[in-house]
């Protein structure tokens, strides 16, 4: 401990002597969210592995907030009364959970559009900040349930899992903004009884905190139709509004603070003055050195981030968002001065001890380096592709990544926390966070041989929600590393877990669908037939494989239905296909695999525009600048190479661009504006012409060919 810290903490330990508060009031407390209550199953004659299960539901509720209502989609446990923010689940490491997931939701058929706005009433819940497998029966989001459909997650918490904050929330891409601007969120908290914490932190109380913006304004979207009520958008404290908090004087408490917002931009969350503020830990990772006096009584959170603050207070308080009062704190009975977040002495700071996933990066040697372009519907110019990754990364060494575009479009990284390679603004240097607002080169560890690395997909995505859903996700194949999660094998239980089922209903599941059969009629489309073996289906899902890949959902087609015709495809491709029936009892089995390979693709003769993607780029002190990501293709579909760009940017910057660099590999090229601004940015830009010194040219009159952000 350095002079200056034993200073400072004798100040702030002797400063609060005198306590001015007021009664606490009667009506509109603040009190911690309801625990969500796991069963125990031990170990048995029948049962070889001990676990613990539970059931979440999804649903539509009617809530009172304040004196308005909401009717809104959201989480609780079954048998228990919906509510905002849902159960708060409470884990150790070392065990083995079993959540069954239900969706009451109405039923709606997925929707085959992929990163738009869509599915309103499909579902799941994704365990944010968790270090476990991302793969099904793990936390994989990309498992979602229609309504009247359930499945069972697993999540195996590693015995040197962290203790600390994170949360849950609704993840089905399409629909993860509107419903968590509905307010389908809520806490996790890994037990931190085992992080050897001394034991005066350990004794302070806390208060669960989740800090929730809900927005009725996103009803409608993606075809919404439930979402209503007469609240208008605010933030909440567990539901509340103006709620008020109470608090013994002169007390340091733990306060477990979630700013669950759709939108994830950095917003300063503060307590005022009356009060003392210490930071111990932020997303779920204690700090290296606990805890930091914030001499500002203030912290700059993303709208998916969580701290874990030490909070002592003399007198009425409250609580804000970037200046919006959210809370009072009052002020009331008797104080206790044992509890309090320094060493046992009071004074000096302590060290955390983090597991080895979490162990210092900073001066060991990197393996992989890649650079993330995170953007408003794109990450490295791409929307999200369920089955093409971003990155296929072998499981054996340290990753070092360049984030670029994260102060716009907060970068989040599933199932590894991050740790910061320099000192990123409100990042700090060697320590570990799960979503950062803020351009940096960052760390983490998939090295299997020294920390816990898991196989299979790692999403990554801007936790702008509204961005996510329409395409600004990505996910890494890691090759190697702990294989997903498996059901236990309960015999004492009288029911098999599994990644679907259907919810209740009488009867019996439908009969397999037969003789299907895949005819490739061109480079970009396969027709599919079958025949229907059953008369009570209510639909058959169709699953689809890419040169002998691992199977996927495509579609999911109405009753009674024998063909369908999948397009869009790439040429000299093998598709392979299967699919099953389903109704309220239950899915058939599959059907016969079919394969076919599409055709090859004729050469091109012209160059035509495929895609345009607006952005803004930070140029510091507030000035952005312009970007266009110009995708050329030739009349046959494919990228094309060497094209050179003309057009014009309008809106805040109203530039000529006579010629662009040429065309990349993937048929990309990058043009700026030389000027910037600051504030809001309005950015059109409109193609005028493409050259090629083969293909024939392209041409469009100003304002035809445009894209706008």
């Amino acid at each position: 401990m350095n002079l200056v810290r034993s200073a400072l903490v004798t100040v702030i330990l002797g400063c609060a002597i005198v306590s001015f508060g007021s009664q606490c009031p009667a009506s509109n407390t603040t009190s911690n969210p309801e625990i969500f209550q796991w069963t125990h199953h031990p170990a048995t004659a029948n049962n070889p592995e001990e676990y613990f299960s539970g059931t979440m539901e999804m649903g539509e509720a009617t809530l009172m907030v304040g004196a308005d209502t909401i009717t809104t989609r959201a989480y609780r446990q079954e048998g228990m009364s919906y509510s905002i923010p849902g159960p708060t689940m409470v884990m150790e490491p070392g065990r083995k959970y079993v959540l069954r997931f239900k969706n009451l939701l109405p039923y709606e058929a997925p929707s085959a559009d992929m990163n738009t706005f869509k599915d309103p009433n499909i579902s799941n819940l994704h365990t944010h900040g968790l270090h476990i497998s991302g793969e099904s029966p793990g936390d994989d989001v990309t498992r979602s349930f229609e309504g009247g459909f359930g499945g069972d997650f697993v999540y195996d918490i590693p015995a040197d899992h962290m203790g600390g904050t994170y949360w849950y929330h609704a993840h089905h891409h399409g629909s993860t903004f509107l419903q968590v601007s509905g307010g389908a969120f809520g806490l996790i908290i890994i037990d931190d009884s085992f992080d050897n914490i001394p034991q005066n932190v350990a004794d302070m109380q806390e208060q669960h905190l989740v800090v929730g913006f809900l927005d009725p304004a996103a009803a409608g979207t993606g075809g919404d139709t439930l979402i209503s009520g007469t609240l208008s958008p605010t933030w909440t404290v567990n539901g509340t509004v103006d709620s008020n908090l109470c608090m013994p004087p002169d007390t340091w408490q733990h306060w477990r603070v979630l700013l669950a917002d759709r939108n994830a931009k950095i917003k300063t969350v503060a307590v005022g003055p009356q009060c003392e503020v210490a930071l111990m830990a932020r997303d779920g990772v204690w700090r290296t050195e606990v805890p930091s006096y914030l001499s500002s009584n203030a912290i700059n959170l993303t709208g998916a981030s969580r701290a874990d603050l030490a909070v002592r207070c003399s007198g009425d308080s409250e609580i804000t968002v970037d200046g919006q009062v959210v809370a009072s704190v009052f002020v009331d009975g008797p104080a206790d001065p044992t509890p309090h977040p320094y060493a046992a002495d009071g004074v000096s700071t302590w060290f955390s001890e983090r597991p080895a996933y979490l162990r210092d990066l900073r001066n060991l040697s990197v393996s992989n380096t890649e650079n993330v372009s995170m953007g408003a519907r794109t990450i490295n110019g791409s929307k999200f592709d369920h089955d093409q990754p971003n990155f296929v990364l072998p499981a054996d060494g340290i990753q070092e990544w360049t984030v670029k575009g994260a102060q716009q479009h907060p970068f989040h990284l599933h199932i590894y926390h991050v740790q910061m390679a320099g000192n990123c603004g409100d990042y700090e240097v060697g320590e570990y966070y799960d979503v950062i607002a803020t351009n940096c080169d960052v760390r983490f560890d998939l090295n299997a041989a020294d920390s816990t690395v898991y196989e299979g997909r790692t999403i990554m995505h801007c936790h702008i929600l509204a961005h996510e859903d329409q395409g600004a996700m990505g996910w890494a194949d890691i090759v190697g590393g702990i294989a997903p999660p498996t059901y236990p094998v309960d015999g004492d239980l009288g029911v098999t877990y599994q990644e679907y089922f259907a919810i209740g209903g009488a009867g019996s599941p439908p009969l397999d669908p037969s003789s299907l059969s895949a005819i490739a009629g061109s480079s970009s489309q396969v027709t599919l037939n079958w025949v229907d073996g059953s008369s009570d289906e209510d639909g058959f899902e169709i699953e689809r494989s890419v040169n002998g890949g691992s199977f996927s959902s495509l579609a999911t087609v109405g009753t009674d239905t024998t063909s369908f015709f999948d397009t869009g495809l790439n040429a000299s491709t093998t598709y392979s296909y299967r699919l099953f029936a389903y109704n309220a009892s239950g899915d058939s089995g599959y059907s016969n695999t079919a394969s076919a390979t599409t055709g090859s693709v004729s050469p091109g003769t012209a160059v035509q525009v495929g895609l345009i993607t607006l952005s803004t780029v930070g140029q510091g002190r507030g000035f952005k600048s312009g970007r266009a990501v110009v995708t050329v293709i030739d009349d046959q579909g494919a990228t094309v190479e060497s094209a050179v760009v003309s057009g014009e940017f309008s809106g805040t910057f109203n530039e000529v661009i006579v010629a662009s660099s040429p065309t990349d590999g993937s048929g990309s090229t990058v043009i700026d504006t030389s000027g910037s601004a600051k504030g809001g940015v309005s950015l059109t830009f409109c193609v005028t012409g493409i050259s090629h010194p083969s293909l024939d040219d392209f041409v469009a009159a100003p304002g035809d060919v445009c894209g706008s952000l």
